[in-house]
Parts: structure tokens; C-alpha cells; sequence
């Protein structure tokens, strides 16, 4: 199989970040069908002109993604699905717990921090709050299904809320069961807002992940039983691996 191509030196995409939205794209279009087996790390870095060690930044990255994946001995093959996460949005239920239901090892992982960072403007703006009223306490979360990260979670505590919390890791990678079960403190008002992004070489590297791939970023403040700001939290997720559902009305019935 051939597979001619070329890449961009002039690109800020990195040449292997390319290679691998080329062939998502070859995959998508089922130019690429599933169970068809991918060139040679040799034959592809001839093709795209680039290093094996390129290639195998790229064909990693897509393994990640669910596009493929490697047989030992064998080679490398189309996967006969993308594995889509459905992340429902008007569900109170912990997105974790949902996915276990469903048969998914899904876990949130800290990440190690100096739990010191300023929100972003563009966050504090989104969610209509000025500065003070988040912040500088920060958690990050890496989000992760059957091993490999769909999203990473971002999270500013108001001040006053849950102090020492820093000191000790969070419960089972939660912010929210680690609030609820050493502070008692439980949102019962949360309002999220989406806009899509593209991934920047930061979230790239973090959620292995090509630089520019289509991102869903939800921005949230959750608000206790009393009124008053408990946290303010900024959630990307792939966009080639997490869809969004929202039912209006009794979600206890089922029209079918």
C-alpha cells in the first residue's frame, strides 16, 4: 500500500502531529478501512519523507486515540471502532460511575502541582466572575478511560473553601468526593458552558494528542444549597473521543 504524502516544515503543527491528522483523515474517510494494515514504520517514513522515529511518534498518538492498533509479529492495523465516550451533561451521577456501569475503567489521576496558579482571564470571564472570587488554590486532573486520557479538568477553590485541602492527595483523583467526603461540601448547582478549541502543545503533550486537535472545552461553577461559590473548573476533552448529550425533561422515562 502507498501511501504518498508530504508534510510541512513551515507548519507550527510538529511534522509527526501531521502524519497522524493525515492518516485520522484516511481513517475518518475510510480511505483506510478497518482491519487494513498500515504500511511499515519504514515505508511510511519514506513516504511522508520524515524519520522512523517521527512515525513513531505519530502511529502512537493514534494508537492512543483508538484509530489503531498494534499486532506483535503482525503489524499495524486500522481498529474496527474508535471507542466514543458519551459524557451526559444533565446527569448528576459522576461521569466515572456512568462508564463503569457500561463495562469502561474509567479514573481521574492528579496531577502533581504546586496547587498555586492564577485562573485564566477568558475563564474568569466565561463564567461572569472578577478576580478574587476564585483562586490561586488550583487542581489538575488527568481524565482517563481503559488507560488512555480523553480530557483533563482544571480547578479553582473559592477562598475559604476546604482549607488544608492542598496538603493531602485528592480521594480517588476527585475534587468532588474529596470535598464532600472530608469537608461535607456537595454542589447542588452547577452551570457549564461550552466552546470548542483547538489543542495547544501544552494539552498536546499532556493528552497525547496531535497540537491543533479538535478540542471540547466545558467551563463550570459549581454554587452549594446556600448560594455561595465552591469552585470554578475548566474541562477539555478530545473531540474525537468524547460526544455530549443533554436530555430535557423525565429522564426516567424512556420513549422507546
Amino acid at each position: 500500500m502507498t501511501m504518498a504524502a508530504t508534510t510541512d516544515r513551515r507548519s507550527p503543527v510538529a511534522r509527526w502531529g501531521q502524519i497522524a491528522r493525515d492518516i485520522r483523515r484516511r481513517i475518518e474517510q475510510r480511505e483506510l478501512a478497518p482491519g487494513v494494515q498500515l504500511p511499515s514504520e519504514n515505508e511510511l517514513a519514506e513516504n511522508y519523507g520524515v524519520s522512523r522515529i517521527t512515525v513513531r511518534q505519530a502511529l502512537s498518538s493514534l494508537a492512543d486515540e483508538g484509530y489503531i492498533h498494534r499486532r506483535q509479529g503482525s503489524g499495524t492495523f486500522v481498529s474496527d471502532t474508535v471507542q466514543v465516550v458519551q459524557h451526559d451533561l444533565a446527569i448528576a451521577q459522576p461521569w466515572r460511575d456512568r462508564l463503569a456501569s457500561s463495562g469502561m475503567k474509567a479514573t481521574s489521576v492528579e496531577v502533581p502541582t504546586e496547587h498555586i496558579r492564577a485562573p485564566p482571564v477568558a475563564l474568569l470571564f466565561d463564567l461572569d466572575l472578577a478576580h478574587g472570587d476564585i483562586g490561586p488554590r488550583w487542581f489538575r486532573r488527568l481524565q482517563l478511560v481503559d488507560g488512555n486520557p480523553i480530557g483533563m479538568s482544571d480547578s479553582w477553590l473559592a477562598p475559604g473553601v476546604a482549607p488544608g485541602i492542598e496538603s493531602a492527595p485528592l480521594i480517588e483523583g476527585s475534587l468532588s468526593t474529596t470535598l464532600e467526603s472530608r469537608y461535607g461540601i456537595v454542589a447542588t448547582e452547577v452551570h457549564s458552558y461550552l466552546h470548542p478549541e483547538t489543542a495547544s502543545a501544552e494539552f498536546a503533550e499532556v493528552l497525547r494528542c496531535p497540537q491543533e486537535a479538535p478540542l471540547m472545552v466545558v467551563n463550570a461553577v459549581s454554587i452549594d444549597s446556600e448560594g455561595a461559590l465552591i469552585e470554578a473548573s475548566r474541562t477539555v476533552w478530545i473531540g474525537q473521543r468524547v460526544r455530549f448529550h443533554h436530555q430535557h425533561g423525565d429522564q426516567t422515562r424512556n420513549p422507546h
